[in-house]
């Protein structure tokens, strides 16, 4: 057995080469992954050849990974075979974050009663780690411990259905929130209001965690679109200083 208490597989098994399926979603995830940190913006050129070679695998599942980021949003599908990142429609984003946190309320509601107490203890592992996270500014393990925590929240309600509609909106939100936590106000805020959930949770008071999960996604979607007319505004000044100095406007900065 492994450390982990499974069998190991049979060295045979353990030979087989991966799967087409498995190359498409490694790819998949590699490229979330690299999306959604920022090593790869917006309007950025996805080329097969590149990512086949820098992943170790063949064309067809980077292209079949392009397709499904594509489904979610995170990538563009352009005329004549070109692919970039997509760029990030705020106010969409934030209308997801209002429709994620409907459904998040409601799982809380029925985590309240169904949570077991491994599961509970779980959660406050991952709370301490979220807060060392914090406290360091390690952003990317950050947002990773506050995923996991939304995800165990969903999964402890017990509801396959709203698991699955969870899921299928996630990907969409998890760019924002990534976006939203650049804003350092809004990222000591969204840490507060976990504590607040924690204790909520810990407590098994379904109508306070239900109100707090509710308020914590529209105090994101907020955040989101205030970062969007903040970034209008900056664009404006770069515009005025720019005619100002008699430099000509850049290309997509007329503040529109």
């Amino acid at each position: 057995m492994n450390r982990t208490g499974k069998n190991a597989p049979p060295p045979e098994e353990a030979a087989k080469p991966a799967r087409k399926g498995d190359r498409h979603q490694e790819a998949v995830r590699l490229l979330r992954r690299m999306i959604l940190a920022g090593d790869l913006p917006p309007g950025e050129p996805l080329r097969e050849v590149a990512f086949s070679e820098q992943f170790g695998m063949s064309r067809t599942p980077v292209r079949e990974a392009f397709r499904t980021l594509a489904g979610e949003g995170l990538v563009s599908l352009l005329p004549n075979r070109t692919v970039q990142v997509a760029h990030l429609d705020e106010e969409a984003a934030a209308e997801v974050f209002t429709v994620l946190g409907a459904l998040e309320s409601l799982a809380a509601r029925l985590a309240c009663k169904r949570m077991t107490p491994e599961q509970l203890e779980i959660l406050s592992e991952l709370q301490e780690d979220m807060e060392r996270y914090f406290e360091t500014r390690d952003r990317p393990r950050y947002l990773e411990a506050n995923r996991l925590i939304h995800e165990l929240i969903v999964e402890s309600s017990a509801n396959p259905s709203l698991l699955l509609a969870w899921r299928l909106l996630l990907p969409r939100a998890e760019r924002a929130r990534h976006v939203s936590t650049l804003d350092h106000d809004r990222w000591a805020d969204a840490f507060e209001e976990h504590k607040q959930i924690h204790a909520a949770l810990l407590r098994r008071d379904a109508a306070a965690l239900s109100r707090l999960m509710e308020e914590h996604f529209d105090n994101g979607a907020a955040s989101i679109r205030h970062e969007t007319k903040q970034a209008r505004a900056r664009k404006r000044m770069a515009a005025y200083d720019g005619a100002a100095s008699g430099e000509p406007p850049e290309p997509g900065r007329s503040g529109k």
